[in-house]
């Protein structure tokens, strides 16, 4: 417990370390056991004009190389959620849950705009959800409560990214609802963005030879699935999704990841909810005539989304077979996490025996993974665990050989920043500097699996622009003003206002000034390690309010 005085405000963790909370909960209830990727044709006519340097070569060396490299860097994101309840008698009768997705720098304003009105639009969704089943729910807990003793009727809007870089962001969209039926209904869609302008775009927009992705993917649904699982006269229904002409069927569904372009049909597109989504992946390297060439990477590296109860199929050890991977959580009567059993193929390992010697070994109360194959041919698998208070850490298997092994643990957490490149992604970490917040590095798989970061700067995430962390003084404080690419040392009176912004988690907190400069607040731990002093100074004798979790 930090230390108490008049001076300082203490909320629980579940409340300040908001990104923590992004991705957690209900992923055993509607996990997808398929390879999860990301785009949806979307039918709309848009001219993209491209240069013949982008579109018949491919950069060699120098400086072409790297503007490549950087054109292929991951888009920095956070998901943040947004919840709504209609409680009555201490039960939940009507909840929703919206993801919202922001930018995580200031370089990208036409895509966040794009952003900001599906954000506002998925909002204005579940509103209407609200405010359209509000009645009939209450209705019905009054005349059967026992339909609504364990939860009541609910909707969940939830957006992860699977590619995202200077080039696209492609997004899946999981539309999740329940309203006391026999199942839930769960409906998939893609959709993708032009990075630089925030234009969203359609199938038909990356594709050189629409017609060819057309019979390509007729082709394999007869050559990869049992043709008795299909709706009778399916093939129609695939052609009026491509090209229209038929009011009881949308678009056609698609996701756009590093290797290639999924086309993704939901559950009664084509066949039975039993059959669960089909899908049809085309890769780059064997079908690029197909699409249009900056859409594609040069990249052999991937990522694929590995829900708890789920299972993706991925070649890990580079025999040219594609393996079952999954991963299972012993967990006791209230939920709290043990051992760790992760299958690859026919062979399973348990952390049973390391968790004696390793806590990190150990699952959480809610767990979510990704299956990682880098760029020099190794697999892992990264594992991310709820634990008290909303916080999480990650585990890191080696699925290389094909026989899994325990690796190590981190601390860290993706939380609402999904791994979409081995390369680059986002780790958050809960800091108490001056404050306890999320803050993020940028991080890369190293040699050994575990993560590994270049970044000496812990900087705080979308939410800390929206609810801001500020500081006001209440003594003259001696700081580093960082300004046109120099530093300078300047005495801020009592009363300045300081909104942190970033923090090396050690010796200083970054902030912004009220006049647009920024500055750092030197900080240095006390000797007992109970408090920061700044200048010798305790912290709360520095500033009004310090805004600690408990």
């Amino acid at each position: 417990m930090r230390k108490q005085n008049g001076k300082a405000i203490r909320y629980t963790a579940a409340l300040l370390v908001t990104a923590a909370a992004c991705m957690a909960g209900g992923c055993g209830k509607k996990a997808v056991s398929v390879e999860t990727v990301s785009g949806a044709e979307n039918g709309s006519e848009q001219e993209v004009t491209i240069s013949e340097t982008e579109t018949d070569s491919k950069p060699e060396s120098g400086s072409e190389a790297d503007a490549q490299k950087e054109k292929s860097a991951a888009l920095p994101l956070e998901i943040t959620t947004e919840f709504d309840n209609d409680w009555q008698d201490n039960h939940s009768l009507l909840s929703t849950k919206t993801s919202q997705v922001h930018i995580l720098d200031e370089t990208h304003a036409a895509l966040q705009k794009a952003l900001d009105a599906l954000n506002q639009k998925n909002l204005d969704s579940q509103k209407s959800f609200m405010a359209d089943n509000q009645a009939d729910a209450r209705q019905m807990y009054q005349d059967e409560p026992e339909m609504m003793e364990n939860n009541g009727w609910e909707s969940e809007l939830t957006l992860t990214a699977v590619r995202a870089d200077e080039n696209v962001l492609c997004m899946m969209q999981t539309d999740y609802s329940w309203l006391g039926g026999a199942h839930p209904n769960t409906y998939i869609t893609g959709i993708t963005y032009d990075t630089q302008t925030g234009q969203e775009l359609s199938l038909k927009d990356i594709a050189k030879d629409y017609d060819g992705i057309y019979d390509y993917v007729l082709q394999k649904l007869a050559e990869e699935n049992d043709p008795n699982m299909f709706f009778e006269g399916y093939e129609d229904t695939v052609k009026a999704m491509f090209y229209g002409g038929d009011a009881d069927y949308g678009q056609v569904q698609w996701f756009l990841t590093n290797d290639g372009v999924t086309i993704w049909f939901n559950q009664y597109d084509i066949a039975p909810y039993a059959a669960g989504p089909v899908t049809v992946e085309i890769p780059f390297e064997k079908q690029g005539a197909l699409f249009e060439k900056q859409y594609e990477t040069a990249k052999t590296s991937y990522v694929k989304e590995l829900p708890e109860y789920g299972t993706v199929e991925a070649d890990v050890n580079g025999d040219g077979k594609k393996e079952a991977t999954s991963y299972e959580v012993a967990r006791d009567e209230y939920g709290t996490g043990g051992a760790i059993t992760v299958t690859c193929g026919a062979v399973s390992f348990s952390t049973a025996s390391l968790i004696d010697q390793d806590y990190g070994a150990s699952g959480g109360y809610s767990s979510e993974g990704y299956v990682i194959h880098t760029e020099d041919g190794k697999t892992y698998l990264y594992l991310q665990h709820q634990s008290d208070n909303d916080s999480h850490y990650i585990n890191v298997f080696d699925l290389t050989t094909g026989t899994p092994s325990y690796v190590g643990f981190t601390g860290s957490s993706w939380s609402g920043s999904p791994i979409t490149d081995p390369d680059s992604f986002l780790l958050w970490n809960r800091l108490d500097v001056l404050g306890t917040y999320s803050a993020y590095k940028e991080y890369h798989v190293g040699a050994d699996g575990m993560p590994e970061t270049d970044d000496t700067l812990f900087r705080l995430g979308a939410m800390s622009h929206e609810n801001p962390i500020t500081l006001v003084s209440t003594r003259d404080l001696e700081v580093t003003v960082l300004e046109s690419g120099s530093e300078k040392q300047e005495t801020m009176p009592a009363g300045t206002s300081f909104m942190i912004t970033a923090t090396d988690g050690e010796s200083f907190v970054e902030a912004n000034l009220s006049d647009g400069r920024i500055c750092r607040i030197p900080v240095t731990k006390d000797a007992d390690g109970w408090e920061w002093k700044i200048h010798g100074v305790s912290e709360y004798d520095c500033f009004e309010q310090l805004y600690y979790a408990g």
